[in-house]
């Protein structure tokens, strides 16, 4: 992505590094150069504890059969894209808790090194190394959306709530830890004798946290309540059957026919193993003379048509697709685009108003 720089891929998972994520590592590393190297390696560090806490969150996602697409590596932590949708709150409270626990691990680790490592440091940088990995935890186990905790805390409630009524009780804990949050900061400033770029890296650091957890409360409120107004709209309402199928192995020659009778520009294809793809013809590799459909050919995810719209957007949205196959009983019925279903959710929201 062009927003992002991909360092690794495990497990079929790509790990990218956010810009502002890489621009944090050169602004510690200049200011490493003129005090010390220490604070870089701690950041360095840090980050690699973050990408374990979301690599447990994968681990337990895939064995729960639930696909993630990357693991992106931001300045405020770590977010894996997984498909939550439909996901059962057991599961979802699965993934949710292994980030956490493996922060506290890894705590606990580097707590044993540093008591059993000599003076020195080393010592200093393991015990730095603990308490930010028990801080992390910690932080992510708050019951507030979008850390781990919120996610951890609705997934508790469902077993007694619909989920409409837990995200709400969420977004509620979310908005008192977020007071809470805000006095702390005040109290700290006003109250707590330390030298002034002290108070203001803290009081900045902590407003770009109120604007996380205030901007991902939000979200998962809006994200519900379009899911709670669209109830009973299936996918399969708004599917398309503009598009031509085309097979794997056609030609340049026979995918341009297929366009000139068919007149869709919009070609799809089905790939070995049943995955359906759409076929690029406009990048690189369409150039070639001797392209084939399954050469240029993108895949994409598989949506049933009886899912709820909201529903299907997230599978779209954590597979970053812009398109989407829907599917009756394993069988194509037509495709889907994400800023379709972005355009009938609006005007359902707007028809919805309208007649308040």
């Amino acid at each position: 992505m062009a927003d992002a720089l991909k360092i690794a891929r495990i497990w079929g998972i790509d790990i990218d590094l956010h810009w502002t994520f890489i621009a944090l590592l050169l602004v510690t590393l200049y200011i490493s150069i003129y005090s010390s190297l220490i604070l870089f390696v701690i950041i360095v560090l840090l980050f690699v504890c973050v990408l374990v806490h979301e690599l447990a969150h994968s681990f337990v996602s895939l064995r729960n059969g639930i696909p993630v697409s990357r693991i992106m590596l931001l300045p405020l932590g770590g977010v894996s894209i997984i498909d939550l949708a439909n996901i059962d709150p057991r599961v979802e409270f699965n993934i949710a808790i292994a980030g956490p626990l493996m922060s506290f691990l890894l705590g606990a680790v580097f707590g044993l090194l540093s008591v059993l490592s000599p003076i020195g440091p080393v010592t200093s940088l393991l015990q730095t190394l603990f308490l930010l990995n028990i801080l992390l935890g910690g932080f992510n186990l708050l019951p507030a959306f979008p850390t781990d905790g919120g996610r951890v805390f609705r997934s508790y409630l469902e077993r007694k709530h619909d989920e409409y009524v837990a995200t709400e009780l969420t977004v509620k804990a979310s908005n008192i830890i977020l007071g809470l949050f805000v006095l702390g900061t005040v109290a700290y400033v006003l109250l707590i004798d330390a030298p002034f770029y002290s108070k203001e890296f803290i009081f900045l650091w902590n407003l770009l946290i109120v604007f996380f957890l205030y901007g991902g409360a939000r979200q998962e409120k809006q994200m519900m309540e379009i899911k709670r107004r669209s109830r009973g709209i299936k996918l399969g309402t708004l599917a398309t059957r503009h598009f031509a199928l085309v097979k794997p192995e056609s030609n340049v020659k026979e995918m341009y026919d297929k366009v000139r009778l068919s007149k869709e520009h919009l070609l799809i294809t089905k790939l070995r193993g049943g995955t359906y793809a759409y076929i690029n013809l406009l990048g690189k590799t369409a150039l070639r003379p001797g392209a084939l459909a399954g050469d240029v050919a993108v895949k994409i995810p598989s949506v049933d048509s009886g899912e709820n719209i909201v529903d299907a957007l997230e599978t779209m949205e954590s597979n970053e697709a812009g398109i989407a196959a829907v599917t009756r009983r394993g069988k194509l019925v037509g495709i889907v685009t994400i800023s379709h279903i972005q355009a009938f959710l609006s005007l359902h929201a707007l028809r919805a108003q309208s007649q308040k």
